[in-house]
């Protein structure tokens, strides 16, 4: 009776194994088939970009620069215009007074809520030169009654840095009472934006947390502040409203004649590196705006442009005037950018550091016959600006590819990613795909499933268990059997 019990329990383990063996198979194909649905649809959404081209950021400090070891300006941010990168910074998250940069928020704030700045006009108000009288600002010279088109007073606030200027148009946005769509913004709690308050609320929306605006000219409040990093950031949005290049490259303006004057009148703009003229001019730049007050120093956002390579530089807290209180005439702000500009235009470019369809890399094939390997194509092309001189291993690559894939699989479905890096900082990251079509084959497939489930550990495990019991099924029967013997042996012996 035991002996059948233990044939029945090993039957009953045989059985067992040959049920799971079989449904491991199954579940084996069907997530080969699922792998394989998913990678298509991966690759389905991938195919459109192919041939698009990935711009690597670096890292958010920028590159070292040996021709700007010590900085006039106390905080600089320097960025590409073609992609973004950081190039260069010097305390660029240091909170410090914009003076008259101010105005590109201005500028802004302007340009969005004035639909028609061509024909739009406004009068200046007599509060204007009320507020301004013994600031010592810097004005356009316009007239209490004056009347200008929205476009003029841009132009009279922008290139000879009018402060009437400014608050004449912030006098205008907040005539138009425009209604508070978010109460954190209306700081006066009025239920409607004046211009300083949408100007807060912009310098929000472009993600600037250390940017407070007081007013629309630039005067110094220990409340009025921003970064170098955040005025660059304000200053690349200024870039894509309506005539702002035009406008803030100008080396003159000429006012035509309005209500209250008979002839034109020119200003000159007060950024130094467009007029050939002076000492500071550099050949290449093409803008923006300066800044200078006792409290913030000399300040510029200036842009350049030379062989189809553009950046923008903030530099804040250039000294303006010496210990002894005395004004200071030398713009060290200037000679800060123009510095920089001559620096990356020689010695920063953009590479090229992968191609649409370049081969990177294999990763392991089953089910396929007489092949084991698949090679992997970058898909879509990544370039990064870097120095031109890189060190022999500052570019590396790290792929992140499965142990293995499986047939059937179709030239470029998603396979993995490529990840690049600059001197151990991350780049960007590219995807990878099947560099060509591989068809399953069943007699391979079963083969290598059957291979899998005899090496798997729990095969391996319950195969170890049946030996056991088949050893000890064995030993158990040598055991009765000779017991039977001795029982037989003595029954006998007694019959006798």
């Amino acid at each position: 009776m035991r002996k059948h019990k233990f044939l029945s329990i090993c039957a009953s383990v045989l059985l067992s194994l040959s049920v799971l063996t079989t449904g491991v198979l199954a579940d084996t194909a069907e997530s080969t088939a699922s792998e394989n649905s998913t990678a298509s649809d991966t690759s389905t959404s991938e195919t459109d970009t192919t041939t698009n081209t990935v711009v690597a950021k670096s890292s958010e400090m920028g590159f070292p620069c040996d021709k700007l070891t010590d900085p006039n300006s106390a905080s600089i941010y320097m960025v590409s215009l073609d992609t973004d990168t950081v190039v260069y910074t010097y305390n660029p998250d240091e909170r410090r007074p914009m003076a008259s940069m101010t105005k590109i928020m201005t500028y802004i704030v302007t340009a969005e809520t004035v639909s028609d700045l061509q024909n739009t006009r406004t009068t200046v108000p007599e509060s204007v030169a009320e507020e301004l009288e013994g600031t010592g600002s810097s004005l356009a010279e316009i007239q209490t009654g004056e009347s200008f088109t929205i476009y003029e007073l841009l132009n009279l606030m922008m290139v000879p840095s009018g402060n009437d200027a400014a608050l004449t148009l912030a006098k205008y946005v907040d005539s138009l009472h425009i209604t508070a769509d978010d109460p954190q913004y209306d700081e006066d709690g009025d239920g409607k934006m004046s211009c300083v308050e949408l100007m807060n609320k912009k310098a929000a929306e472009l993600g600037c947390t250390n940017t407070h605006f007081v007013n629309p000219h630039g005067l110094y409040d220990e409340n009025h502040y921003t970064t170098a990093r955040e005025m660059a950031t304000i200053t690349e949005y200024a870039l894509t409203m309506p005539y702002f290049t035009d406008v803030t490259s100008q080396t003159y303006y000429t006012q035509p004649p309005t209500n209250m004057t008979s002839e034109e009148r020119t200003v000159t703009t007060t950024n130094r590196m467009l007029l050939s003229y002076d000492d500071e001019y550099y050949t290449y730049a093409t803008g923006v705006k300066t800044g200078s007050l006792n409290e913030s120093g000399y300040c510029i956002s200036a842009t350049a442009t030379y062989d189809g390579y553009s950046y923008l530089v903030v530099c804040m807290g250039s000294p303006y005037i010496d210990s002894e209180g005395n004004h200071i005439d030398y713009h060290g702000e200037m000679y800060d950018a123009a510095t920089l500009f001559r620096w990356a235009f020689l010695n920063i470019e953009n590479k090229t550091l992968v191609t649409d369809g370049e081969l990177l890399g294999e990763v392991n094939l089953k089910y396929a016959w007489g092949k084991d390997r698949l090679q992997v194509l970058a898909q879509g092309n990544l370039t990064a600006t870097l120095p031109s001189s890189l060190e022999s291993g500052a570019i590396t690559t790290k792929l992140d590819l499965p142990e293995s894939v499986k047939a059937p699989i179709k030239k470029g479905d998603y396979v993995g990613t490529a990840t690049f890096y600059y001197n151990g900082a991350e780049l960007s990251t590219v995807a990878l795909v099947a560099a060509e079509s591989v068809e399953r084959s069943e007699i391979v497939q079963v083969l290598q499933q059957g291979q899998e489930v005899l090496t798997s550990t729990w095969f391996i495990v319950t195969a170890t268990i049946l030996l056991v019991l088949a050893a000890a099924y064995a030993i158990l029967a040598i055991l009765m059997n000779r017991k039977n013997k001795k029982v037989r042996r003595v029954k006998k012996y007694r019959d006798l």
